[in-house]
């Protein structure tokens, strides 16, 4: 029996995964008003705990999200048929996602630039 490896940042998620009731998490996407059918992931599994959380930190998360995965100790789902919009509050406070919002702000106009609004993808991460 192969035994699994995991990261402490891993062992964390997977700990908070396993005691939560529910575990949202979000994607940062970019859309286009001139091309509906047109998103660009900026940010894919987007954990966040604290609205002041680093670019860095929530990009650790996110790694160790994928590793979980990829490892089959969790399922991640985007297409929640409800949610609790209250779980995802935070996300919206989240300085990355005022980041997000900015850059978009300062994009608009220029030639070229299709994605022209920001949006979040409500999604949940599930024990296995």
């Amino acid at each position: 029996m192969k035994r699994l490896s995991l990261s402490p940042m891993e062992k964390e998620i997977l700990k908070a995964v396993h005691v939560a009731r529910r575990f949202p998490i979000v994607r940062f996407e970019l859309h286009s008003s001139q091309e509906p059918g047109l998103r660009s992931i900026a940010l894919n599994h987007v954990y966040i705990t604290h609205p002041e959380d680093s670019m860095e930190l929530v990009k650790e998360r996110s790694a160790a999200l994928e590793g979980l995965r990829k490892k089959g100790l969790v399922r991640i789902s985007y297409a929640l048929p409800a949610y609790v919009q209250s779980d995802y509050q935070i996300y919206y406070q989240s300085k990355l996602y005022e980041l997000l919002c900015h850059t978009v702000m300062e994009a608009q106009g220029k030639e070229g630039f299709l994605f022209d609004f920001p949006a979040m993808r409500f999604g949940q991460v599930f024990p296995k």
